[in-house]
């Protein structure tokens, strides 16, 4: 099963009724921070027993308005955070303290129900139950009409009430018969194995300028209160640019193939080597993490998968013969029959053959006769933070 994440605001009658559930959000932030404050002090087990004695009882007699399901809540997310916290074996020398307001909804805190084709979710709050409308997407049409949804998480942004809607999508890989392979990269964003190059120069131009900027900024960030201001700008404005770029690309490589599987590198274990003349790694251009997230839940929502292979030397191996006994000079790629290749597309070749399954590739792999497929993005002018004054 392959679990898929759908974000969606959630739609009150009244601001009444959306004060309720702020209301109930800032209950169990409160609920939390107490609840952190008794199990890093008097509770050294991991264990919800030990917890819930040390704690419910003494809470619910101050805070009698608060209902038993959400400081119930509250300790199962403490507990759940302090045994992460043991887990990445980090010392902490006082209580984690939560600030963002949010909540996982049981059985027992919401419901529910479709009427007259109005989707209606009935939530609790500190007083009377709460009824809102997600506002529904087609393609959230679509997942509530096929699969259930469990557990959903309540929080609060910008003022406004959203819910994430987690659907289990049965796993479908058996029945699958052609894969794509992906090479991600930073020249070129994406090549794939169907002889299909993904370039955008605008992006790449916007990562340089920023981190320019950056590290202009971060020099002076010590002394200038306006440094700091404007960095924290800046890496809102990166994250923006990020998710933009991965949410294009992801669309574009999945609309172009009629692949079945979508093969991407593993690489968490690669470690790129720096040399004097380059500070920073130049793979990290492109966000990969954010960028195989996104492209993970459209593949879903498209009736596809996502997988990751070992990335091991596919970029030396020759794909026709599979030993390394080419030669690659930059985007070339010499085989030792004298076929010239693209690299990039060699490599994404490679990447699609280590599934296993029968790859999707044209006949586009020599050098110069890839499809180049620029810009991915239309942004707007590029607008550059102010100087320092």
């Amino acid at each position: 099963m392959s679990k898929l994440t759908y974000n969606t605001r959630l739609i009150f009658d009244n601001d009444s009724e959306k004060e309720k559930a702020i209301k109930m959000l800032e209950a169990q932030c409160f609920a939390w921070n107490e609840c952190s404050k008794v199990k890093f002090e008097s509770v050294p087990k991991n264990s919800i027993v030990d917890l819930h004695k040390a704690f419910y009882q003494d809470f619910r007699k101050n805070q009698p308005k608060i209902p038993s399901q959400v400081v119930i809540a509250a300790e199962q997310s403490v507990l759940s955070a302090f045994r992460s916290i043991k887990s990445s074996k980090h010392k902490i020398k006082n209580a984690p303290e939560k600030k963002k307001f949010s909540i996982r909804l049981d059985k027992r805190m919401y419901s529910f129900k479709i009427k007259d084709g109005n989707h209606i979710f009935s939530i609790i709050s500190l007083e009377k139950r709460v009824k809102c409308s997600p506002y529904i997407y087609p393609k959230l049409q679509e997942l509530i009409s096929k699969y259930r949804f469990y557990d959903p998480l309540l929080f609060e942004k910008n003022g406004e009430i959203w819910i994430c809607l987690t659907f289990d999508i049965p796993d479908i890989l058996s029945q699958k018969k052609l894969a794509l392979g992906i090479d991600l990269g930073c020249r070129v964003n994406a090549a794939t194995s169907e002889g299909n190059l993904y370039i955008d120069k605008k992006f790449n131009g916007k990562k340089r300028k920023l981190r320019y900027l950056k590290r202009r900024l971060q020099s002076k960030s010590k002394t200038s209160k306006s440094a700091k201001r404007h960095l924290k700008k800046l890496k809102g404005k990166e994250a923006n640019i990020n998710k933009n770029f991965s949410h294009h690309l992801a669309n574009k490589l999945i609309k172009d193939t009629k692949a079945d599987v979508l093969v991407l590198e593993n690489l968490k274990s690669i470690k790129v080597k720096k040399n004097k003349f380059q500070n920073k790694n130049r793979i990290s251009q492109v966000p990969l993490y954010q960028l195989k997230q996104i492209l993970t839940y459209k593949a879903l929502l498209n009736e596809k998968t996502v997988i990751e292979v070992c990335p091991s030397y596919t970029s030396q191996i020759d794909h026709q013969t599979g030993k390394k006994d080419g030669i690659r000079k930059g985007r070339r790629y010499y085989s030792k029959s004298g076929i010239i290749y693209d690299s990039d597309i060699n490599g994404a070749v490679n990447i699609g053959l280590r599934s296993k399954l029968p790859v999707s590739q044209t006949e586009r792999l020599t050098y110069g006769q890839a499809t180049v497929n620029s810009p991915i993005v239309s942004y707007g002018a590029y607008k550059p933070l102010p100087p320092l004054g």
